[in-house]
């Protein structure tokens, strides 16, 4: 009897040794790919001299913006008289020549020497937003009446994002 039992043990030993045990095991793998925030002025040439004429013909100059989050824009005048007026200054006079300077078009209206935009949405990935930078003297002038040289005065258009 006892070496039945011994015999009975050794082949469930031996039997247990051929069974296989089932199981699973996993990896999980997410894929990111991070774009970075992109917020451009794309005119090719940021520092330009617009002529005025002394006319009041307006000068006119599209600035195109292009961003993938949202933003904010804001366009001021050096010599600022206020809202959408300002003066050009010629360092060898005294003399000022009062002039209107705005800024239309694109998805929200911006002031010059005003407060930023109201936030603008991100462009979508194939659309610029189209701003029209304008001046012009409020009245013609007679040149005569003006010392000779460059009268001048520097806006700056610029984004936040």
């Amino acid at each position: 009897m006892n070496s039945l039992i011994k015999l009975t043990s050794i082949l469930l030993l031996s039997t247990g040794a051929l069974v296989t045990h089932a199981g699973t095991d996993s990896i999980t793998v997410k894929f990111r790919l991070n774009v970075p925030t992109a917020c451009v002025i794309t005119n090719s040439n940021k520092a330009l001299i617009l002529p005025l004429m002394h006319n009041t013909a307006p000068v006119m100059l599209n600035i195109n913006v292009k961003c993938n989050v949202k933003y904010t824009i804001k366009a001021s005048s050096g010599n600022s008289l206020g809202h959408n007026e300002s003066e050009l200054i010629n360092p060898e006079s005294t003399q000022k020549i009062p002039y209107s300077v705005t800024m239309t078009g694109g998805p929200t209206p911006v002031i010059v020497n005003g407060p930023a935009s109201a936030t603008v949405a991100p462009s979508t990935p194939t659309k610029t937003d189209i701003y029209t930078l304008s001046a012009k003297t409020k009245s013609a002038l007679a040149i005569e009446e003006y010392i000779a040289g460059n009268y001048e005065d520097t806006v700056t258009v610029e984004i936040t994002y």
